[in-house]
Parts: structure tokens; sequence; C-alpha cells
């Protein structure tokens, strides 16, 4: 999706090497933009590569996604819980079909369709890019399994929650919204909160950060992120929610918090933790998956 700039200003950004107190150079910032129309020529679109990768042969149809941001041994659990078995040719970009480590699977569960997609570790340009492909392909609703970090000591460990809301601060959302969050669908959340009261599950809706470097969070990034209303963080949901909700699917992103990012003693608390929080995780998604509708 192409961004169309409305007007641009020019601002002062001083460096740690200026000279005397006046060293600035002016670097150009968007005040404000607007996204182009739906129905605007794109250069690259799911069709166009469809084309290519299926010809004029049949494509693969689905009615719901879980889109896997885990790490092995996460993923292998829903894999197993779900009974799901491996696609053997490509279906998706970027994602190519390897017999000794499949990474994208097929599953059914109470008269429904799934495709389940591993090793959605990247975060928003892979998240984008794969919901406008099951958006192509005719899915309904979009499920996202994966974890936190947690910005407020509220949320230990553990803590199950879903994603109310996620705040635009990465790069691939503002080519799909020029809203300061994208949010939830409100009816597959209020599905989710009634499987988790079901199963006994406490569920906490978070608002949630995405960034987009990994290895550059900072206490003040935290505390800004905080100050914004923020309570998590990760490199997926807001781009989830922004390209589902202008594809036109349904997406719920839930998960657990599986580290903490600390202002008080600005230290980190690594992602070990007890393999008894996914199993929760993968518990409450399976309820859900049987719910969906």
């Amino acid at each position: 999706m192409r961004v169309r700039i409305q007007r641009a200003f020019y601002v002062g950004v001083r460096f740690p090497y200026e000279h005397g107190n006046r060293a600035w150079c002016r670097c150009l910032c968007y005040k404000g933009w607007s996204l182009a129309s739906a129905d605007s020529p794109r250069y690259v679109t799911p069709e166009a590569l469809f084309r290519l990768r299926f010809g004029e042969g049949p494509r693969p149809a689905w009615d719901v996604a879980v889109l896997s941001f885990r790490g092995e041994a996460g993923a292998k659990a829903l894999v197993s819980r779900l009974n799901a078995r491996p696609l053997e040719r490509k279906v998706l970009y970027g994602l190519e079909v390897s017999l000794d480590r499949p990474v994208v699977y097929e599953a059914g569960l109470a008269d429904r369709s799934i495709v389940l997609v591993t090793h959605c570790l990247w975060g928003g340009p892979q998240t984008a890019i794969l919901v406008e492909e099951l958006a192509a392909l005719g899915v309904r609703g979009i499920v996202g399994f994966g974890v936190a970090g947690a910005l407020v000591d509220a949320l230990p460990k553990g803590t199950q929650i879903v994603a109310e809301s996620g705040l635009v601060t990465d790069g691939t959302s503002r080519a799909y919204t020029i809203a300061a969050e994208a949010v939830v669908d409100a009816g597959l959340a209020a599905t989710l909160v009634a499987v988790a009261t079901r199963l006994g599950i406490a569920l906490v809706p978070v608002k949630i950060v995405t960034v987009d470097a990994l290895y550059r969070e900072t206490p003040a990034d935290v505390q800004r992120w905080v100050g914004l209303g923020a309570q998590a963080v990760n490199m997926e949901t807001t781009p989830l929610y922004a390209a589902a909700s202008l594809c036109g699917v349904r997406a719920v992103w839930l998960g657990h918090i599986s580290d903490t990012l600390s202002v008080t003693t600005q230290t980190w608390d690594s992602w070990q933790r007890p393999a008894t929080m996914t199993d929760v995780t993968v518990a409450l998604t399976i309820g859900f998956l049987e719910q969906f509708a």
C-alpha cells in the first residue's frame, strides 16, 4: 500500500558532535499523510503472485488461519494439539517447502478448515504480507498465537493476554492506517473471553506496542510506551490488526507474557519459563477455534 504525502516540514536535530551549541542538521519529517484508496493501482498484488505461484491450477482455501509468532517449541505444541499435517507445496510468500522442517500445516476442527503458519518471527512486513495473501485466498479470520514482553509490574510471566489494541509505533502499520491504534475484532475478542471463562483461564486484555528493532529497546523507549498506555510489547500485533482491517478480515491476537522489561531496574527478565505457560495458551487457542464462527 502506497502512502501519499500531504505536506512536509523541516525540523532541526542536534547531534552529539555539534560545534558549540548551534550545530544542527535538517531532516524531512511528515506532519500528515493519507493512505491511498483501497482501489488505487498497486504494482505488486497477491493475485499477481498467485498467478506465478499456482498458474491455472487450484488454489488452497481455508476458513481460518493461525499465525504462530512463536519459536519451535510453541509451534510444535499447537501443531500436535490440532493434529495438523504439513503441506507439501509452497502456498504462501517466503515460506518454502521443507519435508524435514515444514512450516505450513492444515487441520480440520469443528467442520472448519484451518491453516497453521509457523515461523512467523520477522515482525511487521512478514505479518502484513501473510495477512494480504490469506485474505485474498478467502480466509475469514486470522488468529495470532504469540507471546509478549511485559512493560508493567501488573503483568507477571505466564499471564494469559488478549490484545485489545496495538499502538502504531512500527513502520509497516503506517501503510495500512493513519490511526494511532489498530484494534481487535470485537466479536472475536468477546468469543475468546467467553471461552477463557468457560475453561477457568484468567485472561487479561492489554494494549500492545509493536516494535521493529528487537535489539534497540531502551528504558527511555519503555517509559515512552507506558506513557502512551502500552502494557506489553511484541513485533506483530499492530500490523496484524491494521492489515486485517484494511483487507476485510477479522483478527484477534492472544498469547501470554514471556519476559519483562523493567523500567525500575532497567533489566530484562528473559524468555526462560515453564512450558506449562504455553500449554495454557494452546488450550485457550483450541477452545477458541472450536467456537469460531
